[in-house]
This record gives structure tokens, C-alpha cells and sequence, in this order.
């Protein structure tokens, strides 16, 4: 038993090597990208702050109000990182993008669209549930009545205790 917890171990750092060489070999691929494409990276470093704070506010586990918040503010962004592609993968043309105003109205508008998205889907679903939970027990309790009708009171399983004579 001992020699099998012994031959388990290594083969645990084994992988946890593997994971972090992925993550070094992938992070030394993207680094040409983003010097190629350093202007587009910060407009959209900019412009996703509204989802890098959602990330970093969102405490559970799946990332709801991260997902939810981020995708509608990529959304938001991509007018910007187009209109930069357009007038060319520039410092220049970055800074005049990430000066105005327009795109940051759409992007953080798209990001705020996507707050209300998250704090409002739960009471409307929460509601819905209410309602048809309680149609559902309405019908069962019809069914169950007309059932007490045509067999009689003995089919609800209450015990009526009658008088001994």
C-alpha cells in the first residue's frame, strides 16, 4: 500500500510540470502577437476593464457575472478595435480611438447591459418558477379531488377512526 501512495506521487507533479509548461510555452507564442498587435491590445485592455473588475468581483466558482459581463463587453469593444483596424494598427491611431468618447460609451454601455442582464434574469426566473409551480399544485390538487370524488374519501390515505359498536 505504501509503495502504491509512493509511485502516485510523482506521477502527480508530473502533470502539475506539464500544466505550467503549457502555460509557459503558449504565454512565449503569444508574446510576438501582442507586440504585433500592441495597438489593438490596449484599446482592448481599455475598453474590457468593466469585465476584468466583473471577474475580479465575482466570487463563485462558475463566473456568471464575469462571462455574462464580459462577452456583452467584447461586444461593446469590437466597434473600437475595427474602426482602429481601419485606420491602421497605429500608436496614434490606438490614442485617438481610446480618447473617444463614443467607444467608450459603447463598450461600457455594452458592459452595463450586461450588469442589468445579471442582476435582473434571477427575480424574473424566481418569479416564474412561483408562478408555475403554483398552477402545477393547483392541478395536482383538482386531480386529487376529483379522484376523493369518484373512490371516496378512503384513496387519500387518512385514517378516519370510527366509533366501535
Amino acid at each position: 500500500m505504501a509503495r502504491q501512495i509512493e509511485q502516485a506521487e510523482p506521477t502527480k507533479s508530473k502533470e502539475g510540470g506539464k500544466g505550467s509548461g503549457k502555460l509557459i510555452v503558449t504565454g512565449v507564442l503569444m508574446l510576438p502577437v501582442i507586440a504585433v498587435l500592441m495597438p489593438s491590445c490596449i484599446v482592448l485592455a481599455i475598453n474590457m476593464a468593466p469585465a476584468i473588475v466583473a471577474y475580479a468581483v465575482d466570487r463563485t466558482r462558475e463566473k456568471y457575472l464575469a462571462v455574462t459581463v464580459g462577452l456583452l463587453n467584447f461586444c461593446g469593444t469590437l466597434p473600437a478595435e475595427v474602426a482602429l483596424w481601419q485606420r491602421g494598427q497605429t500608436y496614434d491611431a490606438a490614442m485617438d480611438i481610446a480618447s473617444d468618447a463614443f467607444f467608450w460609451l459603447v463598450a461600457y454601455g455594452a458592459a452595463a447591459l450586461g450588469w442589468a442582464i445579471y442582476l435582473m434574469i434571477p427575480p424574473i426566473l424566481g418569479h416564474y418558477y412561483e408562478i408555475t409551480s403554483h398552477a402545477r399544485l393547483q392541478s395536482h390538487q383538482r386531480k386529487q379531488q376529483a379522484l376523493i370524488e369518484a373512490w371516496g374519501e378512503e384513496v387519500t390515505g387518512e385514517i378516519t377512526e370510527k366509533p366501535s359498536g
